[in-house]
């Protein structure tokens, strides 16, 4: 058996189908304590067999197998994980374990954490000390602790499920008031990601404990890393009453439900930084580095007929287009997107990022664990990095790789950064600039999402990203949702305003199937207005997701609840239209009318639909509208031209016709129009020799294939004659 059927197994409560396993994995692992244990839980299962079968009646029985089968969760856990390290001697997770066997418990790893911040704290204010004495024992301490925060990480990261003893330490870890915010922030995440090894409830618990802690660096990421691992993993976890009682305390709580949403939404967003990356790389940055290339050029001397020769676009001058990529990055960063990804995801190869526990480092100019970054931020550049990264938008390990660039910019580097900020702000600004941006405090949003950002960076760009499970793949295909699990359900589905909310979000990531799911969960009814706006996006969805008749269902329920809306109408007149339903598309394009009676695209619309369900008195009056209101659209007189055909006008026709050729003698849909009055005139040579004009475009020839079938249907037309032409045609019959 292998170590998750065994699981599942014990989970399904077959101790016998497991125990075997059990034994036998732990005689060859070679772990005294892991084999004493379980070997006294054979013992003491195989006489609870032997007292049942001599007729012994024990009423605490089926506690104590509870409690054996509990056990042997825990010791195959263990044991799963003494394996892995035994046998997988290049895995990061195996080096990180073995790199521990000198420390003896997680109580040493914690209380050398502490007594190095205390040191640290006594050579700050040691007053006696001289400044060179001071540095050189502040330089050993930061070194210390930067090897204590790594064996913290590392520690955390491969232990076992916690005892209680363990709690008390963790703990002692977040409650502490001598280790620092930042330290107690890297623990979280150490945390989350021992849970993405191994299953631990104990550690879940924790995390959501730690939702309460007054430090929003900590409760924040303890509730992405909940978040994750109770959608993840739910199924192995169902059973855990303890778990399901301690969330059911948050219920009324509603800043946890709204902090919950905020949670959920910014990891999905995440699920989007592809598309997002495309966006930037491929759109909005060649735009934005063009028109900057473009306004750098000498304009009193450019030749725009040289500018345009090769094909360039002359809206690359344009300030407006410029401006709208401006917005449109804006508008994405205000979503929460990750438009710097793909910027910095070159920038992760510095030596800093070689260690595991740096991608999750808070970003903190006095971090002890990284003196350089005080001496770049204290160095001659100091100032302009500071404008740049306090309150700015870059997520923790982005600000630690601009800052090692910089670094490595030398002296040329510097200079010209400087003249160029110089230029647009004067001192006394520059300072009013920093001291603004060094009072904000990050908000619980920004954390959040900073620390997802780091998070999805680690995944996908940490060089030995191939030996972890991504969680980020899993949410990309299996969106998380209030109604993910009963427990989240319990939790979030009875907050409406944040259901619809999120429901929303998801349409506009194109999650369309998880947000039509949560949109068929919100309350609503088919006789209040309050509720057009569901059934409006019910009914994009199901747009989108190709279930036409469920989606013209929805737009009918949103018109008759809300009548008059223009996006409503839009969307139900488009989509009966494509459907063959034209004449419902009439109506509803005949209402956009009554709205905007001289909307040149709505008339056009509806004369289509009116000509293709056969009302062509009707679709000729809107044709002579347009023609009337713009005289030089030739895809109405067009339009016009066909009607008239069809209501065998032919004389009136032609004059459209004809005037259309005298501006343009080759426009293909004019020359095919006066084909067919030649074939109607029985002038059959004439009519062959001017399809031949545009026989070899095939959407012209397919069109005059269905021209021609209308006026068979029509009996404007025999269908021989019709198939005899259009054979002719095809067989290029001289």
């Amino acid at each position: 058996m292998t170590y998750d059927e065994i699981k599942d197994s014990l989970k399904s409560k077959d101790i016998a189908a497991a125990f075997p396993t059990i034994l036998q994995k732990a005689n060859s692992i070679g772990n005294w304590d892991v084999t004493e244990e379980v070997e006294n839980l054979w013992t003491t299962y195989q006489q609870m067999l032997l007292f049942m079968l001599n007729g012994a009646k024990d009423p605490q029985a089926g506690k104590i197998r509870e409690e054996i089968c509990r056990k042997l969760m825990f010791a195959t856990q263990r044991l799963e994980r003494l394996e892995r390290v035994k046998n997988n001697a290049n895995e990061k997770y195996t080096a990180a374990a073995k790199s521990l066997s000198s420390i003896p418990s997680f109580e040493v790893v914690v209380s050398r954490i502490e007594h190095n911040a205390n040191e640290i704290e006594k050579a700050k204010s040691d007053e006696l000390l001289r400044e060179s004495k001071r540095e050189y024992s502040l330089s050993n301490l930061r070194e210390e602790h930067e090897q204590n925060l790594l064996n913290l990480f590392n520690w955390t990261w491969t232990s076992e499920a916690w005892t209680s003893a363990d709690v008390d330490q963790a703990n002692r870890i977040v409650l502490s008031d001598t280790i620092s915010s930042n330290d107690k922030a890297v623990f979280i995440s150490a945390v989350t990601l021992s849970l993405l090894e191994y299953i631990d409830t104990v550690k879940i618990i924790f995390l959501l404990d730690c939702y309460l802690i007054d430090d929003t660096q900590v409760s924040q990421r303890a509730l992405v890393g909940f978040i994750i691992i109770l959608h993840l993993f739910f199924d192995k976890i169902s059973d855990n009453n303890d778990i399901k009682n301690r969330l059911a305390i948050y219920r009324e709580d509603q800043i946890f439900i709204h902090d919950c949403y905020s949670t959920m939404m910014q990891l999905q967003l995440s699920c989007t930084t592809d598309s997002v990356t495309s966006k930037m790389r491929n759109d909005i940055l060649p735009a934005l580095m063009q028109n900057q290339i473009m306004k750098n050029k000498d304009f009193a001397n450019l030749d725009i007929s040289e500018l345009t020769k090769n094909g360039e676009n002359p809206e690359w001058v344009d300030d407006a287009k410029f401006d709208k990529k401006v917005r449109e990055m804006a508008d994405l960063q205000l979503d929460g997107a990750d438009v710097y990804y793909s910027s910095f995801a070159s920038l992760k190869g510095y030596s800093f990022f070689h260690q595991m526990p740096h991608w999750f480092y808070p970003f903190s100019s006095d971090n002890p664990c990284i003196p350089e970054i005080s001496s770049i931020l204290n160095g001659k550049m100091g100032r302009i990095i500071k404008l740049m990264l306090n309150g700015s938008p870059f997520c923790n390990s982005d600000k630690y790789s601009l800052c090692f660039t910089f670094k490595q910019l030398g002296s040329f580097g510097e200079a010209a950064i400087e003249q160029q900020v110089k230029q647009q702000i004067d001192e006394e600004n520059m300072n009013d600039l920093i001291e603004d941006a060094e009072q904000k405090k990050l908000k619980k949003t920004d954390i959040r999402r900073h620390y997802i950002f780091d998070l999805y960076r680690f995944y996908h760009s940490y060089p030995y990203k191939i030996q972890f499970f991504n969680p980020f793949n899993s949410l990309k295909q299996n969106p998380i949702t209030p109604f993910s699990n009963i427990w989240i359900k319990n939790l979030l589905a009875d907050s409406t305003e944040e259901l619809s909310q999120y429901a929303e979000f998801l349409m506009r990531k194109e999650f369309y199937s998880t947000a039509l799911e949560l949109f068929d969960k919100v309350p609503k009814n088919e006789f209040e207005e309050e509720y057009s706006s569901i059934w409006q996006k019910i009914g994009f969805c199901q747009q989108k997701l190709n279930k036409t008749e469920e989606a013209i269902k929805a737009y009918t329920i949103a018109n008759n609840l809300k009548p008059r809306s223009k996006w409503t109408l839009r969307h139900l007149a488009s989509l009966c239209f494509s459907n063959s339903r034209e004449a419902e598309a009439a109506i509803h394009y005949q209402e956009l009318l009554e709205i905007e009676p001289e909307n040149i695209k709505f008339l056009m619309n509806a004369a289509e639909a009116l000509a293709k369900s056969d009302q062509f008195d009707d679709a000729q009056s809107l044709l002579f509208k347009i023609n009337y209101l713009d005289s030089n659209n030739m895809e109405a007189k067009i339009m016009l031209a066909w009607n008239l055909i069809v209501c065998n006008q032919k004389d009136k026709a032609m004059k459209h016709i004809l005037d259309i050729l005298a501006s343009n003698p080759d426009n293909k849909e004019a020359n095919k129009l006066y084909a067919i009055v030649f074939l109607l005139d029985q002038n059959t040579r004439e009519a062959y020799e001017k399809a031949k004009t545009f026989s070899d475009d095939k959407l012209v020839m397919d069109s005059l294939i269905n021209n021609l079938c209308v006026l068979c249907k029509h009996q404007l037309l025999d269908k021989n004659q019709m198939r005899l032409f259009i054979d002719a045609i095809t067989l290029n019959i001289i």
